[in-house]
């Protein structure tokens, strides 16, 4: 899958505490680029949310990282802790 940032994840990426940005760094920039869909997907939780299209979330301890679909690219938006995730995303 191809992969792309917003500029909005970028800047919550900045935040994050060094072992969430490992843990993210990796999921972005190594697993999803190999995987060729979804359901390949396994080492953290990942759902798809309720009332929205294309939209997904992935679980990391107490934060998640929001991305969307859109024909086989990824979208990541933003990656925020678990309370002001769904404040800010989508």
């Amino acid at each position: 899958m191809k992969v792309f940032f917003k500029k909005s994840f970028l800047k919550d990426f900045r935040s994050l505490p060094e072992e969430i940005k490992k843990e993210t760094k990796d999921i972005c920039t190594v697993t999803f680029p190999q995987i060729k869909n979804l359901t390949e997907f396994k080492p953290h939780p990942l759902k798809k949310l309720k009332g929205f299209r294309n939209y997904y979330r992935i679980k990391i301890k107490n934060f998640r990282i929001g991305f969307k679909k859109i024909n086989g690219e990824v979208v990541f938006m933003r990656v925020l802790h678990r309370k002001d995730i769904y404040k800010n995303f989508p």
